[in-house]
């Protein structure tokens, strides 16, 4: 086998190992994101029975300014009454007096609900923040073992990408590049030995004539049944 065939198909394996921790580190990725959707739904649910409490309370304010109004229309109304002088003006005072009574007694229902609204809104706002802390206490473990296991597989990761350059620079630019090139799409073995006259991955024939040349200068020929690379081997 020619020196340089050598030095790329040991590339080729550091290259296979380099995969195989990138899909270990991609697949931390469905399980954190199962953490977030859970921490994010019991999130949004608080967060929007936050924004209900202000809701109301904000109701319930203004509710409250309705009713200080009434009040005070009421007790203009029963001054009102109490200087009339005359018959006529005592009716006209009184009906005035009960509507704004029946104003003020319907300002403070009024008040009254939003503030049910606000109690039972703060109420739930509080067992959500019960229920969100129950879910960051339980994830805590889990987020810090998936945070280890990330951190050793980077470490990992980085540490062979550096063997796999070191080797790397032992292998022709030319015959680098050409590899490099496949290896991006397959992210797999790319690199076959013929088995007699033909491809060891697809039994694809190679011609004689490419068979001696790469035979003769260890160059490498793309299969045309299924696309990789090709060595002449011992």
């Amino acid at each position: 086998m020619h020196p340089d065939v050598q030095s790329l198909l040991a590339v080729q394996v550091d290259d296979l190992h380099v995969y195989e921790l990138e899909d270990r580190l991609a697949s931390l990725a469905p399980r954190l994101a199962a953490l977030e959707k859970e921490h994010g739904k019991v999130q949004g649910q608080l967060d929007r029975a936050r924004a209900g409490v202000e809701a109301e309370e904000h109701h319930h304010r203004e509710a409250l300014i309705k009713v200080e109004t009434h009040r005070a229309l009421v007790d203009r109304s029963q001054r009102a009454y109490e200087s009339v002088t005359s018959p006529k003006e005592a009716n006209a005072a009184i009906t005035q007096l009960e509507q704004t009574k029946r104003m003020q007694d319907d300002s403070q229902r009024e008040a009254a609900q939003f503030q049910g609204r606000v109690n039972e809104q703060r109420h739930q706002v509080a067992d959500l923040e019960v229920a969100l802390a129950a879910v960051e206490s339980r994830q805590e473990e889990t987020r810090a073992q998936l945070d280890t296991e990330r951190q050793a597989i980077v470490a990992e990761l980085e540490a062979a990408k550096a063997k796999r350059h070191a080797k790397a620079n032992s292998v022709p630019r030319s015959m680098l590049t050409i590899y490099d090139k496949v290896r991006v799409r397959k992210r797999a073995v790319i690199v076959y030995s013929l088995r007699g006259p033909s491809c060891s991955s697809c039994d694809t024939a190679i011609p004689t004539q490419r068979r001696a040349a790469m035979a003769a200068t260890g160059a490498l020929e793309m299969c045309e049944g299924c696309g990789v690379l090709l060595y002449a081997g011992d």
